[in-house]
């Protein structure tokens, strides 16, 4: 029986030789192994459950119809597949060979290795050792889920650090020491990383994926659901129809969606409201339609709500986040996406999509129409917990797209080249689409539960450039006095416009245009950061900074005269 030590020191057992041999194949729904150490070798076809003893077992699981059962106490138990795979009670041991898959610990401590292809490795609690195999694995942890080492961190491994609060390599790197041959990352309250193997000098700051810091940036929107505040065709944060929607509601044909959006304005089908509130949480609820509503419907079988901020609030660039607790059915689809406001399809940004049957599977995508074509670009993204809430946000930028995770970077791409335009959100509860048909109808109606949702404006560009202008269309501006949350629109151009546009500035102030020029500063109160740029206005219109009247986050505009400007 072979060992392997974790970060504690603590030796961990790989399963002795087995000693007898079972198949699956052609046996009844139990198979049963001896005292001794046994192999199980399952069946894709058979529907089976295996049962080992006192010894070391070993469960060879070639389809979800084949199941393993073990005791506690009973020898060290390894399961090896192909397959995504999350390690029962009971067992020691994982071992996932299929590309693209995930393998996940449980709550003791496990040997977890993967295969030739690129795995997504979790050891979940306990101090676990984790073996990533030949292709660029992913290895996630998570504060107060133990210390893990990685006997075989490469290059192109990642490692994804969440909850321990770093924000930046530099502070990993401050409780990072060289031991022997090891490298050993202290992530406080005790629990450590160990990279077995290697020198810190191996090792490329890309390698490892950790949380955002928002402190640059403004909160521009933020909406804690202790109520719903609907549109009513004048005034409101949240529509419950896309704009192009009919009176009655709508669905996204094209999705093959299988539910009608209920618009709450809509007197017809006002028996049925998708929304509640309850101590600060919106629930999105979807569920078999009645027959009384149905031909209000379009005789859509199924009702579910969606959210959109079209006339209340737009921004371009930033980061946007949804706290979320997303329904694990099948057949649900729910989603957090922008669109972009001028009514343009593609571009979309979806900022996280879960089908309800795959739960550990989170899709992030990037749609772009700037080849002429519909194109994605999409991460799929594994993650060993979204049991209750979690938090899913992007951070888009002129250059990238950076998708976050309970706070930790998961994915990322460039910004397409259509992407560049002040963009909307919408939080909506699908049934069918990619998830398709739920399995009992709905029966049981499905739940999406939203805590929060966010946006934050990218301060950091303004300051990073002179040639940084912060302004909003009329449109835009219009939109924002509608709503208590601030918008602002940034626009990365060294050229003076030529035609009058305001300039926007944090808590409503603006400069109008007109033939004169000027010149000068936006301020930052509480930062002590400016940027310099010209604008085209004679007449500003500006918060005095000697008044006292700034916040942590106000902007302010210095003006200089400078002539005419066109």
């Amino acid at each position: 029986m072979g060992t392997i030590v974790n970060a504690k020191g603590v030796e961990l057992y790989y399963s002795g030789t087995p000693t007898h041999h079972f198949s699956a194949t052609n046996s009844g729904p139990e198979l049963y192994g001896t005292v001794q150490n046994n192999a199980f070798w399952g069946d894709s076809s058979v529907y089976v459950t295996m049962f080992g003893g006192k010894g070391d077992d070993i469960y060879h699981l070639y389809s979800s119809k084949n199941k393993a059962f073990e005791t506690a106490g009973e020898g060290v138990d390894t399961i090896d597949t192909w397959m995504s795979y999350r390690l029962p009670d009971n067992f020691e041991n994982l071992i996932v060979t299929g590309s693209n898959r995930y393998a996940f610990g449980n709550d003791g401590d496990n040997i977890i290795t993967g295969g030739s292809g690129q795995q997504t490795i979790d050891g979940g609690m306990g101090d676990d050792v984790l073996v990533g195999g030949a292709g660029s694995d992913i290895f996630a942890l998570t504060k107060g889920h133990g210390s893990d080492l990685i006997h075989d961190f490469e290059a192109g491994d990642t490692v994804r650090l969440t909850g321990y609060g770093f924000t930046s390599y530099t502070e990993i790197l401050a409780q990072t020491s060289q031991i022997g041959d090891d490298v050993r990352v202290d992530l406080g309250d005790g629990e450590s990383l160990v990279l077995a193997g290697t020198t810190i000098a191996d090792i490329d700051p890309g390698q490892f994926k950790y949380g955002l810091d928002t402190s640059g940036m403004s909160l521009t929107f933020s909406d804690n659901f202790d109520t719903l505040d609907l549109w009513n065709g004048e005034s409101g944060t949240w529509n419950s129809n896309y704009w192009w929607g009919g009176e009655n509601g709508n669905s996204l044909h094209g999705n093959n969606e299988l539910q009608w959006y209920i618009d709450t304005n809509y007197e017809p089908t006002s028996s049925v409201n998708p929304f509640s509130v309850d101590n600060g949480v919106l629930t999105i609820t979807a569920a078999q339609a009645s027959d009384d509503i149905k031909p209000y419907i379009n005789d859509y079988d199924y009702t579910s709500g969606m959210l959109t901020t079209h006339e209340s609030f737009v921004q371009t660039y930033g980061y946007f986040e949804m706290r979320a607790d997303l329904p694990e059915t099948q057949g649900l689809w729910p989603a957090f996406w922008l669109l972009p406001e001028n009514g343009d399809w593609p571009p979309e940004l979806d900022v996280v999509e879960m089908i309800g049957q795959q739960p550990n599977t989170l899709h992030h995508t990037a749609h772009s129409g700037a080849t002429g074509e519909h194109t994605q670009d999409r991460s799929t993204v594994h993650v060993a917990d979204t049991e209750g809430f979690h938090t899913y946000g992007v951070l888009w930028t002129p250059e990238t797209l950076t998708w976050y995770v309970d706070g930790t970077e998961v994915a990322s791409t460039d910004t397409p080249e259509d992407m560049h335009e002040p963009m909307y959100m919408i939080a909506n509860l699908a049934v069918g689409g990619l998830a398709g048909a739920p399995a009992d109808g709905l029966a049981t109606p499905g739940e999406m539960k939203i805590d929060y949702i966010r946006a934050y404006s990218l301060d950091s560009l303004l300051q990073a450039s002179a040639s940084t202008l912060i302004d909003t269309s009329e449109t835009a501006i219009a939109a924002t006095a509608s709503t208590t949350s601030p918008m602002m629109e940034t626009a990365s151009t060294a050229e003076h416009r030529e035609t009058d546009v305001p300039l926007f500035i944090n808590q409503g102030t603006h400069a109008v245009g007109g033939e004169g020029g000027y010149a000068g500063q936006i301020h930052m109160a509480g930062s002590g950061s400016s940027a310099e740029l010209q604008h085209s206005a004679a007449d500003v219109a500006h918060l005095d900074p000697d008044a006292g009247t700034q916040v942590p986050g106000d902007y302010w505009f210095d003006p200089e005269p400078i002539g005419t400007l066109v």
